[in-house]
């Protein structure tokens, strides 16, 4: 039994890291981490170095084949007092590059020359071309406005819930989105490809950032959005009245924030500038390398770089707990309310009302926070969880559940011409499943109770790796299940063909019909029929033939050979 797996899940767990924040730490996406989890896939060795790294323990012990792993007090852990070399000490590469340099003087001279002449040039192209790129962040996956909620599922496709009245939900088609902002009635979103798509944008604006290219970043604020191109252009259009578009042109910048009636930019050193109206943009001033900002008509908080939170305010609140506030990746302010998210899934608030407070403390697992004046959501990849003011639908309000549900076991898939069928074992209390597989922007069935769900195969391309993906469903004390989550190639069934008894075809009928399917001449037998099997007529038909009644694949067909029978012409009569 191969015990890695469930280690892994009980050292997570242990720690109470989520598995979203332990994929960024190896560099991978969430799905694949999962796999490591449930024994899909494994783990790879420089990978596990840095999970025996986090965790403080030797890989050894990880590897053994048993399932006893040394779980630490989590303060301890947290901490880098202990350290774990994982290799003897021979010799090093600081050694190897000592010896190469006593034993070859003037190439060694050479060599560090060029070392030094490619760090120049790496020096000055850093300061002439721009090094930043935006990736997928899952922070980028949710973005609210005072009556909408959208977010980024887990095949890049858009969803959102809420007020409809401009159309900001209508059309959400993407099916490479990177990061999604609302503004007020309007929904941008930013695509793989470098390209913005939008809804419910007014028609002048809307064509304005079609013309956009190769953008980076983007940000939205009430009337206006803010982009960067990967030239540290910046980009904006929208309502100007308030100054929000004043940084229009400015260059080498590679983030972009957007308040309500303002506009905040990061250049390639960290620097910020600012324009527009909001509260706090005096103290931007004293900021550099900044990760987030988040914004109302009351407050300003700003994620550091040391992952803590700084906040002003023009309330009665000071907010000092969220200021102590570590490790935190996302940031979200209300009128009256500070939230952030930290790297365990775990989301804080600081708010003056402590059933808010208690219902914010239920979340796990949360990937990703943003906020209204009045309200509060989080999102765990696949549900959104909020509080606080629903008057448009914005968020399914209950009370979360107690358990989570276990996930489905015995998976089996099987391909046929024209379907995949995928059958599963349930589990207890669930109310139904979700058996997705990731097909364009993935395609989902929720069925009630366990039974064969079949998926059209037209859009599958051969020899290409495909997921399925099982939630269990919970209701009342339950929760949803992790997903379940299989890996397979397609590969097409080859066509095959059925075979008739007595066709009554003439022979030379039967013998084209085989060739025109391939088979060759070589693999085709006649034989004679035998005293009593007389033809009707006066061309010779076949009586039988060792294909009568079988099923076979276009490969078994061509590689058979395929004897037949024919009937005699009466006495006398020319064959």
């Amino acid at each position: 039994m191969n015990y890695l797996p469930s280690k892994l899940s009980k050292l997570r767990k242990h720690y109470n890291y989520s598995q979203s924040y332990l994929a960024d730490v190896l560099g991978v996406d969430t799905l694949e981490y999962m796999n490591y989890e449930n024994g899909s896939k494994m783990i790879s060795y420089e990978q596990m170095k840095k999970l025996s790294s986090l965790y403080h323990i030797d890989m050894m012990e990880v590897f053994t084949n048993s399932d006893e792993v040394t779980l630490y007090d989590v303060n301890k852990a947290n901490t880098d007092e202990i350290n774990i070399d994982y290799f003897t000490r021979e010799e090093t590469f600081l050694d190897k590059v000592k010896d190469f340099y006593e034993q070859n003087k003037i190439a060694s001279t050479i060599i560090a020359v060029l070392v030094v002449t490619i760090i120049i040039m790496s020096i000055v192209l850093k300061n002439t071309a721009r090094p930043y790129t935006l990736v997928k962040d899952n922070i980028n996956r949710l973005s609210v406005s005072e009556t909408t909620v959208v977010y980024i599922d887990d095949y890049s496709g858009v969803n959102g819930s809420g007020s409809n009245a401009n159309g900001e939900l209508s059309n959400l088609t993407s099916s490479g989105a990177i990061k999604v902002c609302e503004g007020e009635g309007f929904t941008i979103i930013l695509n793989d490809n470098g390209t913005l798509s939008s809804a419910g944008l007014i028609d002048k604006y809307a064509k304005e950032i079609e013309d956009w290219k190769n953008i980076v970043d983007v940000a939205a604020g009430n009337a206006h959005v803010v982009g960067v191109d990967s030239n540290g252009r910046v980009r904006c259009s929208g309502d100007e009245s308030q100054g929000a578009c004043e940084l229009a042109g400015t260059n080498n910048i590679k983030k972009v924030y957007a308040t309500d009636f303002g506009t905040i930019v990061m250049d390639n050193e960290g620097v910020l500038q600012y324009c527009g109206s909001f509260i706090g943009s005096s103290s931007l001033k004293n900021y550099y390398n900044i990760k987030d900002i988040a914004s109302s008509d009351n407050i300003l908080a700003i994620l550091n770089g040391d992952n803590t939170i700084d906040v002003y305010s023009n309330n009665s609140l000071n907010y000092l707990e969220a200021e102590s506030w570590d490790d935190i990746v996302d940031v979200a302010c209300g009128d009256s309310y500070v939230a952030g998210l930290d790297r365990y899934g775990k989301v804080h608030i600081e708010v003056d009302n402590d059933e808010i407070r208690k219902e914010v403390e239920k979340w796990s697992n949360i990937i990703a926070i943003d906020g209204a004046s009045d309200y509060l959501v989080g999102f765990d990849g696949m549900k959104i969880y909020g509080v606080g003011n629903n008057s448009y639908g914005q968020f399914k309000k209950e009370e979360l559940v107690k358990q989570r549900l276990d996930m489905v076991s015995d998976v089996e898939y099987t391909i046929d011409m024209d379907s995949i069928s995928v059958q599963f074992k349930g589990v207890s209390n669930a109310s139904g499943y979700l058996v997705s597989i990731d097909v364009g922007i993935g395609v989902s069935r929720r069925i009630e109770k366990e039974e064969i769900v079949k998926f059209e195969t037209a859009n599958m391309t051969q020899g290409k790796n495909y997921t399925i993906t099982i939630v269990s469903i919970g209701e009342g004390d339950y929760t949803d299940s992790d997903p379940y989550t299989l890996n397979f190639t397609y590969e097409k069934p080859e066509e095959t063909y059925t075979f008739k008894e007595g066709e009554n075809m003439s022979e030379e009928e039967y013998v084209n019909y085989l060739l025109s399917l391939g088979v060759s001449e070589e693999n085709i037998k006649a034989v004679e029929g035998a005293e009593d099997d007389i033809c009707t007529g006066e061309v010779r038909t076949v009586s039988s033939s060792s294909l009568d009644g079988k099923t076979l694949t276009r490969s078994e067909l061509l590689s058979s050979e395929i004897e037949y029978t024919y009937c005699r012409i009466k006495e006398n009569e020319e064959e």
